[in-house]
């Protein structure tokens, strides 16, 4: 018996060497991993010597050991994982290091690269060749990376792309995550080219109106006029539509489109292209078989497959070459490539190659959320449809098309909203701590209104646009846009339709996504191991030991667990973010905010402290030194201070704004105590910026003696 087990084993293994060539970006992307999670910096030798073991290893078991197939599958291993892990190196340390960055108001003079419309009415500008007017940092060479601020609502005169300006800013560097293993902005950052955000005190300065023409003045002119004519919600989304520039939308409707799992429809990416280059192409095919002339005698596939790849290039162009979007481009030219010479279009071959292509242009995409989410669904999708694609070919020889809209689009539309949602759940969990239990529901009426109604309305929109024509067909794109906020809001409102996800643990998470890959590329019984593998990673939730305190990286908010609510202690207001990402990470459901003279069943508060009964947990307002706070320390295990350096309890530990601000946000447990770091969470890497740090001075050299 167990002989003819381990037999089995061994066979199903040599066969699934037929597709270790699928597990190369994989190996790949290994490498990339291995270097952003490093919590100190490596030598780049390290990764050259592996590379070179690698290399020598596969050529000499090559060439003169081929009986050690083995041998040569480890070492192609070592090679590729070596190679991701040096061109990371590469592509961190070719970034322009953050710069220091003013902590008073200062003039900036630059050229406007972009004009962004926010959520919130107003615009954020990003400025390139960043010069400072106003000394110390007049002295300072010309800015390498971008700066982004935001302007006043009242500031509405006219900025396009190319103008010179003058603004009077107040700027900081990338802030750091607000709680151990959030959202690292500064990551972003350095790989976006970005050195400081901030917003604007005056009305800027224009000296220079010579706007360059580019394709971003035309997405500006475009996203203007539509919101001329449909100035509301559905106009936004519009604009977003056929734009990719962003819109005032209110936070409700951006909340149900979260709760709902309807948020993709609001970014450009693989769904958006995939639709234009879908329809473009179907009715240019359709167009041309009209003719009996041009379908004998023209290659009508081919040129209505070329006209809509060309017109989702365009697209492409046109929304703003977002990355995601870019992403799904590659694996439509594979797909459109695949359809011109007959090749299969579900090729799990086709995903690798978009894949391992994408990760030699950027190692860093590997850490990009968007990254992980297309490849999760789309490696769902190419692999799982399969399934159901020949039990599907059964019925479409039938002749009652009631019969066959309900057997193959309902539930193919259903398994292909499976498939895709039910990958992307765990990303979703991961990086935005929360769960949506009706996405299936409502991507199944959003996404074919979205593809039959929307997008085409959306399209004939811009062919009109030249010539005056296009408002009849912009206020029916908008009639289907107010139905998919009506069902967004309505799902909404259903019970459970968003909860919230506590820390999903990194380990569990790299488990779920190696089970992934096992069940989507392996061809024998191996695969179930997959299976095996995603339920542990995914029963890591239930491991997570969720922190009792919080401390925002500026040192002005405190968060503490009591129960089902969050106590809230800040200086200076709440950050409204911040708390809400607290509420899920804590798995609280409600808010209390604690101020001085307050008081609670489990807390005291007066002018000098607050004092929190059930924690055990003193959080100090004053330095005046009373014999009362002095009692209240014999009780306390844990002193919070906003002061800066000043506490008053000396036999227990004291976490005071100083702290904060050098290692970042902190995450407590009690009992025993126990404390984390942000710093000692990222480690010590180039984009870390230390919160006390002001950046290296972008000064010029010292003049020659």
């Amino acid at each position: 018996m167990i002989d003819k087990i381990f037999q089995t084993v061994v066979k199903n293994i040599v066969k699934e060497t037929e597709t270790l060539v699928l597990w190369i970006p994989i190996a790949f992307a290994l490498g990339c991993l291995i270097y952003f999670l490093l919590l100190v910096e490596p030598s780049p030798y390290w990764g050259i010597a592996a590379f070179l073991f690698g290399s020598v290893g596969c050529v000499i078991i090559r060439r003169y050991y081929t009986a050690y197939l083995g041998c040569h599958q480890i070492c192609c291993c070592i090679l590729l994982i070596s190679s991701g892990f040096c061109l990371s190196w590469w592509q961190t340390h070719r970034q322009e290091p953050f710069y220091a960055v003013p902590f008073h108001a200062a003039i900036i003079q630059g050229k406007i690269k972009s004009v962004e419309y926010l959520s919130t009415g107003k615009r954020r500008l990003t400025l390139q060749k960043v010069g400072f007017i106003t000394p110390p940092e007049s002295d300072q060479q010309e800015w390498k990376r971008f700066v982004l601020f935001t302007l006043s609502k009242k500031d509405q005169q006219k900025l396009e792309n190319g103008y010179v300006i003058q603004a009077r800013v107040m700027l900081h560097r990338p802030s750091s995550p607000q709680f151990v293993g959030g959202y690292d902005l500064q990551f972003r950052s350095w790989f976006k080219n970005i050195g400081a955000y901030g917003y604007a005190l005056e009305p800027v300065i224009i000296l220079d109106e010579q706007p360059v023409y580019s394709i971003q003045t035309l997405r500006e002119k475009i996203a203007a006029h539509i919101r001329t004519v449909a100035p509301d919600s559905s106009g936004v989304i519009a604009q977003v539509l056929l734009t990719g520039i962003g819109g005032e939308l209110s936070p409700n409707i951006r909340h149900a489109f979260a709760a709902s799992g309807l948020a993709h429809l609001l970014a450009i990416a693989g769904l958006h292209l995939g639709i234009v280059m879908a329809i473009v192409t179907i009715s240019m095919r359709w167009l041309l078989l009209r003719s009996q002339v041009l379908a004998l005698y023209w290659p009508v596939k081919t040129i209505a497959i070329v006209t809509g790849w060309s017109v989702g290039c365009f697209y492409l162009v046109l929304t703003g070459l977002h990355l995601p979007a870019m992403r799904s481009l590659l694996m439509a030219s594979i797909v459109m490539l695949a359809l011109l010479y007959n090749r299969p279009v579900f090729s799990k071959y086709n995903l690798m190659l978009a894949a391992l292509f994408l990760l030699l242009l950027s190692p860093a995409s590997v850490m990009d959320v968007s990254f992980q989410m297309s490849m999760a669904a789309v490696l769902a999708l190419v692999s799982g449809y399969q399934l159901i694609y020949k039990w599907l070919e059964k019925y479409q020889g039938r002749d009652s098309y009631l019969y066959r809209f309900f057997r193959i689009y309902i539930l193919e539309a259903s398994w292909v909203s499976i498939l895709a949602g039910t990958a992307v759940v765990p990303v979703v969990m991961f990086y935005f701590h929360e769960l949506n239990l009706y996405f299936i529901f409502a991507n199944l009426i959003a996404v074919p209104l979205m593809a039959l109604w929307i997008m085409p309305l959306g399209l004939l929109t811009l062919c009109a646009m030249p010539f005056g024509g296009d408002y009849i067909f912009l206020k029916l794109m908008t009639i289907g846009i107010h139905i998919v906020i009506a069902l967004a809001e309505w799902v909404s409102y259903l019970p459970y339709a968003s909860i919230a996800v506590p820390i999903f643990p990194a380990w569990g998470y790299a488990l779920y996504f190696f089970g992934l890959c096992i069940l989507c590329l392996c061809i024998t019984s191996i695969r179930w191991v997959g299976v095996v593998i995603m339920v542990i990673g995914l029963c890591s939730l239930f491991c997570v030991v969720v922190p009792n305190v919080v401390t925002a990286s500026n040192g002005r908010m405190i968060g503490i667990k009591d129960q089902h609510q969050l106590l809230l202690v800040c200086q200076g207001g709440c950050d409204k973010p911040t708390t809400e990402e607290w509420q899920k990470v804590l798995k609280t459901s409600q808010v209390k905010f604690v101020s001085a003279n307050d008081y609670g069943e489990n807390f005291t508060c007066n002018q000098e402290y607050c004092f929190f009964t059930k924690q055990k947990i003193l959080v100090l307002f004053s330095s005046e030194k009373k014999q009362q706070q002095f009692d209240i320390c014999r009780q306390s295990i844990l002193e919070f201070s906003f002061l800066w350096n000043g506490a008053i309890c000396r036999n227990i530990p004291v976490i005071n704004k100083k702290s904060n601000w050098i290692n970042g946000a902190h995450s407590i447990w009690l009992p025993p105590l126990t404390i984390s770091t942000d710093l000692e969470d990222r480690g010590q890497r180039p984009w870390v910026i230390e919160p006390i740090q002001r950046g290296i001075p972008k000064m010029p050299m010292a003049q020659e003696e």
